[in-house]
């Protein structure tokens, strides 16, 4: 548990320190795949709560690709 949230934490520091001399546009297409990634992962843990056997991976996938549908939307000017 310490590990992943070491890395997550790492990796977070990586993607701002990116994002320090990028352009308007470069930090909108980062924040683009922030939202869809971050919708992705968050839509999985929801479904993840659903279904038993076969019927969990699928909600698990439905969950994960609603989500990334939803994280999306931030995209949109």
């Amino acid at each position: 548990m310490i590990r992943t949230a070491f890395a997550a934490l790492a990796g977070a520091t990586l993607v701002l320190a990116a994002c320090s001399n990028a352009t308007p546009q470069e930090k909108h297409e980062l924040g683009c795949a922030a939202g869809t990634l971050t919708g992705a992962v968050l839509g999985g843990l929801v479904g993840s709560a659903f279904g038993k056997g076969g019927g969990h991976d699928l909600m698990v996938a439905a969950g994960a690709g609603a989500g990334a549908g939803l994280g999306t939307l931030a995209c949109k000017q």
